[in-house]
């Protein structure tokens, strides 16, 4: 027994792991897709911002899709649409192809995400604190690697970066080998298990977890997209910055599986959330008024926003009764979330151009965090599990 769930936990690492290699991956061959395909900065722009908006998007067909073909199967077809659109990279000699590929990778995400959710709540039902620790870690390292690695690639297949992007499709490969036992061991359920359930519109909660995993979402985008440059504004360097971002995510992934595990053994999750928050708004505000060096600053932030998107992605799990309501409140957290998320970094980006104060990103995102805040404190946590309605 001990066995088999250490292969259901080595799947589940592998499918999330392929949930942000294909997106990581664009960002250090940006520039070599641009000149190479003569392409604008704003069709560049779009690969990465493709698959995120996707990401919100098509999360809200997963609950459908999931209840006509069963949940394992759903994710396994995920991985195979992931890992085509991946390995047609190969053959992106056009801006149309790159911007294909992008689009149905995001949609492979976007049903795969809930459903991934949904199978945790059905499989570790006890350790659903420390099972989504284990899926946010794959992505993470998945995002890293295939950012880390992409240069070092390219140079290693004659400087081909359709090569280099077409070659993380053999973790999809990996992925789907992990995931076809569960698959296959789930199939009687899938096909009897296709009463549909609804998107919790109306809940009062299910909303409170989308504008939480919406604004944390964005939080982290703005970070992940200003950081760099801010700190150059503040006298480091292009390594150093660049140092700096691997340092926040690091200290980031290490805690997004050490918080929601300790979250598992202590359970209360508005007090988890609200510590988690608490780090980041300390951090945003060292970064206002530079008492310590901004790497503590960023630490601090790093440690918050690593317990914060686990902790996030964990509310509809611990809220709901069944896998397939679990995936309905995350597909609905997610649609609209990422959305949110999506469009964060964007209005910070309005704020840096129209507002002259330097540290402005920073006041918006303290902002954010009080709203998180105001909105935890009217959540009065109960024993019974609400319905959809």
């Amino acid at each position: 027994m001990k066995k088999q769930t250490a292969f259901m936990i080595m799947a589940l690492f592998f499918v999330s792991f392929n949930l942000r290699t294909s997106i990581a991956a664009i960002s250090p061959v940006l520039e070599s897709v641009r000149a190479d395909l003569h392409l604008s900065n704003g069709i560049v722009s779009l690969l990465t911002a493709i698959p995120v908006i996707c990401m919100g998007l098509f999360a809200f067909f997963a609950v459908k899709i999931s209840a006509r073909f069963g949940l394992e199967r759903t994710i396994a077809a995920c991985l195979v649409l992931i890992g085509v659109a991946t390995a047609l990279r190969a053959f992106s000699h056009s801006a149309f192809t790159l911007l294909f590929t992008a689009f149905f990778i995001g949609i492979g995400i976007a049903i795969a995400g809930p459903l991934v959710s949904g199978y945790i709540k059905q499989q570790f039902p006890h350790q659903i604190g420390m099972m989504i620790g284990i899926y946010s870690v794959g992505m993470g390292l998945g995002a890293s690697f295939s950012a880390g690695l992409m240069l070092p690639l390219q140079k290693h297949l004659n400087n081909s970066w359709q090569l280099a992007l077409a070659s993380w499709s053999i973790f999809a490969v990996i992925g789907f080998l992990f995931w076809y036992p569960q698959m296959v061991k789930h199939r009687e359920i899938a096909l009897t298990s296709k009463i549909p359930t609804l998107l919790p519109w109306k809940n009062k909660k299910a909303w409170m977890f989308t504008l939480l995993f919406g604004l944390q979402s964005g939080i982290f985008y703005t970070i992940s997209t200003w950081l760099a440059p801010i700190a150059q504004s503040m006298g480091f360097n292009g390594t150093q910055s660049g140092t700096l971002i691997t340092f926040f995510t690091i200290i980031q992934m290490i805690f997004s599986f050490l918080i929601p595990s300790l979250a598992d053994l202590y359970k209360n999750e508005k007090a988890w959330l609200l510590s988690s928050i608490g780090f980041v708004l300390i951090g945003l505000l060292l970064f206002l008024y530079p008492l310590v060096t901004p790497w503590i600053a960023t630490g601090l932030i790093a440690v918050g926003l690593g317990g914060l998107f686990p902790l996030a992605l964990a509310l509809p799990l611990n809220a709901t009764n069944s896998s397939q309501e679990a995936s309905a409140w995350t597909s609905m957290m997610q649609g609209i979330g990422y959305i949110i998320g999506g469009i964060i970094p964007i209005i910070a980006g309005l704020i840096r151009d129209y507002i002259s104060y330097d540290k402005q990103v920073f006041v918006m995102m303290m902002i954010l965090c009080c709203i998180m805040i105001i909105a935890l404190s009217r959540w009065k946590e109960k024993s019974s599990v609400p319905s959809n309605s």
